[in-house]
């Protein structure tokens, strides 16, 4: 997971992004052990605000992959790539992500695209051929033979895209799995069931209409207001208060 740092893009050599360290556990890292680099994968200090973030191991495929993504679109706040085991097998499928569940039509809704495998991301030449692969808008993309990686305005919107997209996964798995891999024993909706699909996620995080009595040139009426929760803040928020339940804030936040 890399974060671009707030208003580093005005920097000369901006934008950064928090970084975490090559050897350090998941359950190990803590906010001040994140590693702020530039795009080149130089690590800074920030000695006039203070922040004296740590100089530590940069894991020059993230930094590879990530500064990419990262220079190349202004619209990227977060990155999450990961390997979870059945979101990896699907990048490994030439049949890809499958319209099979609500969750899979959030996913797809993002826009998904698919970037060839490589090897190693710790090829220079191929950070273009990532910024070609996923698009000028797409936030989804599947890397072959590698794993999935997401990206957001917020940090929000890639937690609950991967989230999303890894349950996606999981479902075609088991479902494939169960039919020995035979798509026509798959039900897999057709093009009219799609498009009612990706009407109703538009409208998914609607809460119920409410009427609204009004007044008009003396006259009383009623409208229907809709108002729309923010389900990626919900879903981020019951992920964090989980992990300091289990961890504790206060070795979190240090």
């Amino acid at each position: 997971i890399t974060l671009k740092v707030v208003g580093s893009e005005n920097e000369v050599d901006g934008p950064h992004f928090l970084l975490n360290e090559y050897g350090m556990g998941f359950d190990e890292i803590t906010a001040s052990s994140l590693l702020k680099v530039t795009l080149d994968g130089t690590q800074i200090t920030d000695t006039v605000t203070g922040d004296e973030r740590p100089m530590g191991r940069v894991f020059k495929p993230g930094y590879v992959l990530h500064s990419a993504l990262h220079s190349a679109r202004e619209d990227v706040h977060a990155i999450w790539h990961c390997h979870q085991v059945d979101s990896t097998a699907i990048c490994q499928t030439t049949t890809g992500l499958l319209p099979l569940s609500q969750e899979a039509t959030f996913a797809l809704a993002k826009g998904v695209a698919y970037h060839p495998y490589e090897g190693s991301v710790n090829s220079l030449d191929e950070q273009e051929r990532f910024v070609k692969s996923i698009g000028e808008s797409n936030k989804v993309l599947l890397l072959e033979d590698h794993g999935p990686l997401v990206v957001g305005e917020r940090i929000e919107e890639a937690f609950s895209t991967m989230w999303f997209l890894t349950r996606a996964c999981q479902y075609q798995v088991r479902a494939t799995s169960s039919v020995g891999g035979d798509l026509s024993r798959i039900n897999i909706p057709n093009s009219h069931i799609r498009k009612e699909m990706d009407r109703r996620a538009e409208k998914f995080d609607e809460a119920p209409a409410a009427s609204k009595v009004f007044e008009d040139e003396g006259k009383n009426g009623q409208e229907e207001v809709v108002t729309k929760h923010d389900t990626e803040t919900l879903m981020f928020g019951c992920a964090r208060r989980a992990a300091e339940r289990k961890y504790g804030a206060d070795n979190i936040y240090v």
